[in-house]
């Protein structure tokens, strides 16, 4: 097997400034409801991403002059975090560090995206509420998932990765007509509830089969027209469980990894993607490990379209 620097061969080490990915692990699953196990994701996908170059499906290498990334290793919680006062101590630490990211990228002359890997999904709380402090004009959000992850509490506690989405709308930068959730087929009376009374636009994995995807790009460009800056959150078990079987929710009739690959890329190529996170992959519920590949491959199609936009440093 060729050996390269991890991400394709992308993150070489010992990169001059500017940036344009910094990738964040988030070895953390202290808020899962049901299965852990994504607290290994990072490291394993980190393990597995030289193993192939950073090349797009179509055949295209993301050339490292358009696309310089440094991998930021992990924030790791400390030993035995459990209980919300602990929880929050971490998610503390996790949002600053978004917040520094930033702002290193703003002074460097050069906009960073920030690509962070779970993780259970409750490691978005953070993440997005310190990529909304760099937008007090506000943002859009859009959430690739099996599930709206819109409770208030779950199991008692406002930080479990039941909540992050309604954590996301706790603060005026979000706001509901700015949320778009896809791939949804698995709910909860009082989440449809919240959906309805706030208008928040949810889009079925069965509705994505029926209108294509292009169509449902389209739909995601016109809901969040004008908006300046999205953060794109994609929990693995919107796939069907075929395709990501290492998740700790998984449910059936899930996108295809095809479907998914299509609706990542449409949506980094067409909209003002300035942050995503990857969560829910759990390795240890996955020994055949398609889960982590279909995760890096969605990493590699994510820098193809970043790098698309981006003018080459030299």
């Amino acid at each position: 097997m060729i050996s390269r620097p991890p991400w394709g061969g992308l993150a070489l080490p010992n990169l001059d400034l500017p940036h344009d990915v910094v990738i964040l692990g988030l070895p953390f699953d202290g808020g899962a409801c049901w299965r852990p196990g994504a607290a290994d994701a990072p490291r394993r996908l980190r393990e597995i991403s030289g193993t192939s170059p950073a090349v797009s499906e179509e055949g295209h290498p993301v050339d490292p002059a358009r696309l310089r990334v440094r991998d930021a290793g992990d924030i790791a919680p400390e030993p035995g975090t459990t209980g919300d006062t602990a929880r929050q101590a971490y998610f503390s630490r996790v949002e600053e560090a978004v917040v520094q990211i930033f702002k290193i990228g703003a002074m460097a002359g050069r906009d960073a995206f920030l690509l962070s890997i779970g993780g259970d999904h409750s490691v978005s709380i953070p993440l997005v509420r310190g990529f909304g402090r760099q937008f007090p004009e506000g943002f859009g959000l859009v959430l690739l998932d099996a599930h709206p992850d819109l409770f208030d509490t779950y199991d008692g506690s406002p930080l479990s990765s039941a909540c992050p989405m309604r954590r996301a709308l706790d603060g005026s930068r979000l706001t509901p007509d700015h949320l778009l959730i896809l791939g949804t087929r698995s709910y909860n009376q009082v989440e449809l509830d919240f959906m309805q009374e706030k208008g928040i636009r949810f889009v079925p994995a069965r509705e994505i089969a029926r209108l294509g995807v292009e169509s449902v790009v389209t739909l995601a460009r016109q809901k969040l027209d004008g908006v300046g800056n999205v953060y794109v959150s994609i929990d693995i078990d919107v796939a069907d469980p075929s395709c990501a079987p290492g998740t700790g929710a998984p449910v059936a009739g899930g996108l295809s990894s095809r479907q998914l690959l299509d609706l990542t890329r449409g949506l980094v190529k067409h909209l003002p993607v300035r942050a995503m996170d990857i969560v829910e992959i759990a390795p240890p519920l996955d020994p055949s490990g398609i889960t982590l590949f279909l995760a890096l491959q969605i990493v590699f199609e994510t820098f193809a379209a970043l790098a698309e936009k981006r003018r080459p440093i030299r």
